[in-house]
């Protein structure tokens, strides 16, 4: 038998906009999202290389691994994700939240935007697509999966919603951008929901009124 997704889960991250994003999807399976706040895990300065991995699948892991250690054991999910663009060979690929150096007074975000399309600003290939691992761990189990979505980097700047490059990000699925896209359309087509979708699934887990309800 499959074993199952617990009741509640530690989603070890400290990315706002990935915790508005993932508490409906697993509410929506019956299961309880408690933060790192929450869960009593202080910030600490070796969190910064956590990371340190090339691979998407290889960070989720290591995130994982040591926010289930940090939390006293508690189940754990954690993500990598990030933006590949064709024309950049991959690029910023896992480097994505720390791609370009934030002058004084500009946020991160707005450097990384930036970065990209001045390094695209020559380009007619616009491709790329956003990449998602997710990763569980507890005391018996370890796994990953992965999830993507394929678009196209835009000139400018479209739609206020989102975070990082989602007002660049053009879906191939929405024909908008995620930043425009509403939270339920960019939870169905976007890269964390599908992952979150494969992980649930190969965890088992189901709502609450089992795999008819809806």
């Amino acid at each position: 038998m499959t074993a199952q997704l617990p009741a509640r889960v530690l989603v070890a991250t400290r990315n706002a906009g990935k915790l508005v994003e993932l508490r409906p999807m697993f509410a929506a399976i019956g299961r309880e999202v408690v933060d790192l706040d929450s869960a009593g895990v202080p910030e600490t300065p070796d969190e910064d290389a956590i990371e340190a991995f090339d691979t998407f699948e290889a960070n989720a892991l290591a995130k994982a691994r040591h926010f289930h250690r940090a939390s006293g054991g508690l189940p754990t999910v954690a993500d990598d994700s990030g933006l590949e663009v064709l024309a950049l060979g991959g690029a910023p690929g896992v480097r994505s939240k720390s791609y370009a150096t934030a002058a004084p007074g500009q946020s991160q975000t707005q450097a990384n935007n930036d970065r990209l399309l001045q390094a695209l600003a020559s380009e007619e290939d616009r491709r790329g697509r956003f990449v998602c691992a997710v990763a569980f761990v507890d005391a018996d189990r370890e796994l990953v999966v992965r999830g993507e979505t394929t678009g196209v980097i835009t000139r400018e700047a479209r739609g206020a919603g989102g975070f990082g490059y989602d007002p660049l990000f053009l879906s191939d699925d929405l024909g908008q951008t995620l930043a425009e896209a509403g939270p339920e359309a960019k939870a169905r087509v976007g890269h964390r929901g599908r992952a979150f979708v494969a992980l649930t699934a190969a965890l088992g887990a189901v709502p609450p009124s089992g795999p008819s309800a809806g």
